[in-house]
């Protein structure tokens, strides 16, 4: 089966809602995002994870890779945010992530972008003002490899119901 062409996003600036999300619709976000490796020193600082492979050259140099890597949950998170603008700023809440799964290992200098499908919207049977809304992103190097992916799910507002929408009109950002 062909898959639907990458799209555009087809909302403004406040957008998306879950009414404008269809299954099989495929979203870019961009801009891309390079790593370096001092990436791996700010994630030491803020987790205190010190794994010798993501922070010491000499030991990197014989372990499998031959060089220092970036830390996967770095790449994995990275491509979570990257996509947020597109797809769930109008989350009510976070339902899940049923998985997310490292492919490939980036290194420094390497540049992560991200491409959403969306895979399942449904009406939620408790919350009128908002829907379900699941989606795989894939995260590609500049190569356009596939390094990671992940399939989460939130629960995401309808136009009308939006906190943000009544925000940004209250703020004087927007008349809507």
């Amino acid at each position: 089966m062909k898959q639907p062409p990458v799209q555009d996003v087809p909302w403004d600036g406040d957008g998306p809602y879950f009414e404008d999300f269809k299954p099989g619709m495929r979203i870019k976000s961009w801009p891309g995002r390079t790593f370096a490796e001092t990436d791996n020193y700010i994630w030491i600082a803020l987790t205190g994870d010190c794994t010798p492979l993501y922070v010491d050259r000499e030991y990197a140099t014989v372990a499998e890779f031959g060089e220092v890597v970036i830390h996967p949950l770095i790449v994995l998170n990275a491509a979570l945010a990257m996509s947020v603008k597109d797809t769930s700023v109008n989350s009510v809440a976070f339902v899940r992530a049923e998985y997310m799964r490292l492919h490939k290992h980036l290194r420094p200098g390497d540049t992560l972008y991200v491409e959403t499908e969306v895979v399942e919207v449904r009406e939620s049977k408790s919350r009128p003002e908002a829907g379900v809304v699941t989606w795989i992103h894939r995260g590609f190097d500049q190569r356009g490899e596939l390094v990671c992916e992940i399939k989460r799910t939130n629960l995401v507002y309808r136009r009308a119901f939006s906190p943000w929408r009544r925000y940004l009109k209250s703020s004087g950002v927007s008349e809507g």
